[in-house]
């Protein structure tokens, strides 16, 4: 356990700029959640529609390419500058080759709402929102890409800069566009869309720029021959990215499913569970930087060799969740009035109707916050031994399984209405992080008495 707690302070310095970098890139889905709401009721209940539509996409190719990180950690750990720009390279053209194959669903997507049995009016409302989102994604994915490989050599300064470029940026278009002030024209709902693409496309460009200027990634040469294919390495991320893309997926699709299921329910339930849902993503971004961090430490303890620091790194960053979940889970349990006020203006004629739906969503988002941060800790750890194909399948049966089938049955066989699908995404969130609790303590014992190699190549 000396060893482990020697670990915190190195986890809680690395966490600490890609927390930053995370709340300020989740405060643009909130600057652009927070202005639709502004706008209208309605506008905020086809935002959070239209961002449940391109969510599946965002996240799995979140997952694959958060793999770039422990990669390039594993590489940099064994001193293998090489392989750390070629994981570069590639990740880089499968983020750029997801987000052209994405556009397409994302710009038919109402048409898909609709045949999902959502609201008409909500979907056709979506059109335009949609469009712009759609021609943002290759961006946003390559953005991503650059995030986790500045991730991997232990510095995030650079992703934080460029995403609070990206968040000033969001929030002054969000209301010239939206309002049509200055020489811009009034768009409402689909200027919003256009802000964020905007946003995204300079963030790349900042980041990108930083990356092949600064040490140490310089030092790498990272833009050397970057249109050259290399497909061992490509084939590399993506054995191991999508597994846990299919895992990232599996939660983030419970969170979308229950959000669906909820508009089952009518405007003002999918008010109340993009307000649920958002406040959630934002304590979120505390645990899922801690994630980060311990993918990226134990990702170097095993590329150097070193199985006692591998177990260290990952329980550490383990004991800083459990310690943060707490005054997060004090803030959302205590405040659900305030915190819905936020995003529902008071003079909305459906606020009354969105309130007493909302405040009981954030009474159980405050209590999964422990099960919540652990459950992506420990699948970070394991994704830094490359370990991601049974955490995948774990999350299939905690998410799916524990999670969406136990809401569904509560909402719809028990008519327990809309507040009961979120609390099975308490229960999924539990059942994962437990399972997973042991994957890892048996992952760490074999490797430690020598039985399994250290890394899952």
């Amino acid at each position: 356990m000396t060893l482990t707690f020697a670990q915190i302070p190195a986890v809680v310095r690395l966490a600490l700029p890609i927390c930053m970098a995370q709340l300020a890139s989740i405060g643009i889905l909130t600057s652009d959640l927070w202005m639709a709401g502004r706008l209208s009721t309605l506008d905020l209940a086809t935002s959070a529609l239209s961002t449940r539509l391109y969510h599946p996409f965002y996240f799995i190719a979140l997952g694959i390419l958060a793999v770039i990180a422990p990669l390039t950690a594993q590489a940099l750990g064994s001193g293998d500058g090489k392989i750390a720009r070629r994981t570069f390279r590639q990740g880089l053209i499968i983020a750029f080759v997801i987000g052209i194959l994405s556009m397409p669903a994302v710009f038919y997507g109402s048409d898909i709402l609709i045949f999902l049995g959502q609201d008409e009016t909500l979907s056709r409302h979506a059109e335009p929102y949609l469009f712009w989102t759609s021609l943002g994604l290759p961006f946003t994915f390559v953005f991503l890409a650059m995030r986790f490989f500045s991730s991997g050599h232990g510095e995030p300064a650079p992703q934080l800069y460029a995403t609070l470029l990206g968040l000033g940026l969001n929030i002054a278009l969000n209301e010239c566009l939206s309002q049509g002030i200055g020489p811009f024209a009034q768009m409402g709902l689909e200027g919003i869309a256009l802000a964020t693409t905007i946003s995204y496309i300079v963030m790349a460009l900042t980041l990108g720029a930083l990356i092949g200027l600064r040490a140490p990634f310089r030092q790498v040469s990272p833009y050397m021959r970057w249109w050259v294919l290399d497909f061992h390495i490509i084939k590399r991320i993506l054995r191991i990215g999508s597994p846990n893309g299919l895992l990232v997926l599996s939660e983030t699709g419970m969170f979308i499913i229950a959000a669906l299921l909820i508009g089952l329910f009518g405007t003002s339930a999918l008010a109340a569970a993009s307000v649920a849902n958002q406040i959630a993503a934002i304590a979120f971004m505390v645990p899922l930087s801690l994630a980060q961090a311990a993918a990226i430490r134990v990702g170097g303890a095993a590329g150097a060799g070193h199985p006692a620091l591998v177990s260290a790194n990952g329980n550490a960053s383990m004991i800083c969740g459990a310690l943060v979940a707490i005054p997060l889970t004090l803030v959302i349990f205590i405040f659900p009035e305030f915190l819905t006020g936020l995003f529902i203006q008071p003079d909305d004629p459906l606020f009354d109707d969105v309130l007493v739906i909302a405040v009981p969503m954030l009474i159980i988002t405050a209590i999964f916050q422990l099960s919540d941060g652990m459950q992506a800790i420990v699948t970070a750890a394991l994704r830094g031994l490359n370990d991601t194909k049974i955490p995948a399948i774990i999350g299939l049966f905690g998410y799916w399984g524990a999670g969406i089938g136990s809401g569904a049955y509560m909402a719809f066989i028990l008519d327990w209405g809309p507040v009961s699908i979120w609390a099975g995404l308490a229960v999924g969130l539990f059942v994962n992080a437990i399972i997973l609790g042991i994957r890892w303590a048996l992952r760490v014992r074999a490797i430690r008495a020598g039985k399994i190699p250290l890394l899952a190549l």
